[in-house]
């Protein structure tokens, strides 16, 4: 059984133990009811006298930390029947009381973490129900706590909805999580799927044509629908082609952190028909980057930047360093480290 590579930091657990011969079939968001660092929850999960942990954990920046191997079974949830079914995450707050809410960071590095589990552990569907019939569960059904917090509780039927847009399946409902694949999209027209296509919930290449067939699509029909509505000349039904806009529209877009980062962003540009290199040219330009023969700044340069308050702050430094091409998480860390 295999970890996400989504993992940026690595702390394993002593508070673990076997998962019985159960397989992975839920997940379990939680909040750390803090802002703690990778480091510092995975030295607070290295303590054996504290009796707790979690399979992953998220910072602020969106960083992800591994605590306890998918293999074997957290401390987490105050039962250990449901820890042993579940992969669960811990999530830092962006502040502390009230709704305990998370970053935008922390929720689309969730949202990611959460479709690589799926992926990976075949799980097909998350099923978010409220109670413990779903597959997206949360603390506060099996313990007295307030975990996962108001906030975050509030927003596990996006998450589900989110997650399985990526997944190529329809909605968060209640239906059992072992449904097929195409069980839920079997009633779409090539031309909504083409449409889903294009905005990258099929994903890319040959994984999204084995999806597109798993489900029962002819994936060749769907590409020829794709690229028309792409080039503005598909005239079937009543659709028309979405309104194509100019690449330098898009990189202000992927300035605003509305494409993703990495691979993602790189692969929804090219389902939406935009070159990636020709709109990271453009971000580098309006940001101001200055790129070397080499490819760009050393994380070094960067962390001085970011200290020299170069870069903004919060949320919005974060997308301009994503935008940019840069890693916001490792320049994170190097600030941490030259100046913490």
């Amino acid at each position: 059984m295999s970890n996400s590579s989504l993992v940026s930091y690595t702390k394993i657990s002593p508070n673990r133990s076997s998962r019985n011969g159960e397989r992975i079939t839920d997940i379990i968001p939680h909040h750390q009811a803090g802002n703690l660092s990778l480091q510092t929850i995975g030295d607070l999960f290295a303590d054996p006298k504290r009796q707790a942990s979690s399979t992953y954990s998220i910072d602020v920046y969106g960083g992800v930390g591994l605590h306890v191997d998918e293999s074997e079974r957290p401390w987490t949830t105050s039962n250990a029947a449901a820890d042993r079914r579940a992969v669960t995450i811990e999530v830092a707050n962006s502040s502390t009381g009230g709704d305990w809410p998370i970053s935008e960071a922390s929720w689309n590095t969730l949202v990611e973490l959460c479709v690589d589990i799926c992926r990976r552990n075949g799980i097909p569907k998350l099923v978010w129900t409220g109670g413990k019939d779903g597959n997206l569960k949360t603390h506060d059904m099996y313990a007295a706590t307030n975990c996962p917090g108001p906030y975050l509780k509030s927003r596990m039927p996006q998450l589900a909805d989110e997650v399985n847009k990526r997944l190529g399946v329809a909605g968060s409902g209640a239906s059992a999580p072992q449904q097929t694949l195409g069980a839920d999209t079997a009633k779409k027209s090539n031309e909504e799927i083409a449409r889903e296509v294009i905005n990258g919930a099929w994903g890319n290449g040959q994984d999204r044509t084995n999806r597109l067939r798993a489900a029962g699509y002819d994936a060749d029909a769907i590409q020829s629908i794709v690229n028309r509505m792409l080039a503005g000349t598909y005239k079937g039904g009543a659709s028309t082609a979405p309104a194509r806009k100019s690449n330098d529209q898009i990189a202000q877009e992927v300035i605003n952190g509305k494409w993703g980062n990495g691979s993602d962003r790189t692969n929804r540009l090219r389902s939406a028909g935009y070159d990636p290199n020709v709109i990271q040219n453009l971000v580098n330009q309006k940001l101001g980057v200055k790129t070397s023969p080499s490819g760009g700044k050393t994380v070094e340069q960067l962390a001085r930047e970011v200290w020299a308050g170069k870069w903004g702050s919060g949320q919005d430094r974060v997308n301009r360093l994503w935008a940019a091409g840069y890693d916001a998480n490792a320049v994170q860390r190097m600030v941490n480290k030259m100046y913490g």
